[in-house]
């Protein structure tokens, strides 16, 4: 019985040093899978940064996914000429 709790502390452990290692933000984001765009321009002040979604399986439009200064994301239409501003101003 105390080997199996030894295991299981230390695979939780080994776990919680693994998901550290990222930003758990851009985790968020790359887990997200937009399925329909937001439609009015957000101020590129608000926007952290960005990352490209492709078509998938699940995922079903091609967008840009920000990231806001609150912590929000944003699915956007990578055509929209704001879109394309944003992406030239905001860090990947």
């Amino acid at each position: 019985m105390m080997a199996k709790l030894i295991v299981c502390v230390s695979m939780l452990l080994v776990l919680l040093v693994a998901l550290s290692q990222g930003n758990p933000l851009k985790m968020k984001m790359k887990a997200t899978c937009c399925t329909q765009y937001h439609e009015s321009p957000v101020p590129l002040r608000r926007l952290s940064y960005y990352i490209q979604q492709d078509i998938t399986q699940n995922c079903n439009i091609y967008a840009i996914i920000f990231m806001t200064v609150r912590n929000k994301v944003v699915c956007a239409n990578p055509e929209t000429e704001w879109v394309q501003r944003a992406i030239e101003v905001t860090p990947e």
